[in-house]
């Protein structure tokens, strides 16, 4: 699902269905609403503050403090999935235009997207642009019916039709990020610090919580593949579903590796790895 704003506003309600508010009656209302409070024995309820966890690498950037000056509390963590916490079933990852063309180049989206799915209810996939310059990815006459490989439309639209959950927003502004991030946290729990930072990191017995692909994958075999050498984020998927097991993979032939790995130099690098002898012990 793409989602373009266009200066209007975006409410998100528990189920992850979006409504826009354009006219001013309706932001007018949805204001008056929210600054209602309730009454006991004559004393206000106070509003409950919004709070978002953010990654500490996130700091690099104006966002949070942006965040902040809207009125926002920050609580900066090591995230291991995503960017930002708004609630907890809302995961952000934030991108910048060149960021969104070198991680897909090198795989990594995927595998953000691919994380955030396995976790939270509602992924959503922030691309943040400038204001002050004109902005395409492609121009109109270069985007053809077909799906090509080095074509950036095409890679958005396989990674939503592959991930269907994922939402796609578009900002043109570290201002306007902060009021979409304040229309997204509508209708929505505050996010527990102490669960986020155990979200994708698991415990000493090697359990992930909350990891809705446990029953289907060996997780732990999963992540030990995922640090030999010439496996990457691109290619560890191919192998999972070429060959059942580490077994199998420390004994398959280097033809059929390289099937799987994307290339001769990578499966030979595998292969050297897993060839090589201990060093004799004196």
């Amino acid at each position: 699902m793409f989602l373009f704003f266009c200066g209007c506003h975006m409410d998100l309600d528990q189920d992850g269905l979006y409504r826009c508010l354009n006219s001013s009656t309706q932001l007018q209302a949805t204001s008056t609403q929210n600054s209602i409070t309730r009454k006991a024995g004559g004393r206000k309820e106070a509003e409950k503050e919004m709070q978002v966890i953010v990654d500490v690498r996130e700091f690099m950037s104006s966002l949070p403090n942006m965040l902040h000056l809207k009125g926002m509390r920050i609580i900066p963590v090591t995230l291991e999935v995503g960017d930002y916490i708004l609630s907890p079933l809302l995961c952000v990852e934030r991108k910048s235009i060149q960021d969104l063309f070198s991680s897909f180049t090198s795989g990594r989206l995927y595998h953000q997207v691919e994380s955030m799915v396995r976790y939270y209810r509602i992924p959503v996939l922030l691309i943040e642009f400038s204001q002050d310059k004109s902005f395409s990815f492609q121009s109109a006459s270069d985007i053809g019916d077909d799906v090509t490989p080095n074509s950036i439309i095409s890679k958005l639209s396989l990674l939503v039709l592959h991930f269907p959950r994922l939402r796609i927003i578009w900002s043109r502004s570290l201002y306007a990020t902060a009021e979409i991030f304040a229309s997204l946290k509508t209708n929505q729990d505050e996010p527990e610090e102490a669960k986020a930072i155990r979200v994708g990191v698991p415990s000493e017995e090697g359990i992930v919580e909350n990891d809705v692909r446990a029953e289907n994958y060996n997780t732990s075999a999963v992540e030990f593949l995922r640090r030999l050498p010439g496996v990457t984020d691109t290619n560890y998927r191919a192998i999972i579903d070429g060959c059942n097991s580490l077994a199998e993979l420390a004994v398959l032939p280097m033809a059929k590796l390289a099937e799987l790995m994307g290339g001769q130099k990578a499966a030979r690098t595998l292969r050297d790895f897993l060839d090589a002898k201990y060093p004799t012990l004196l």
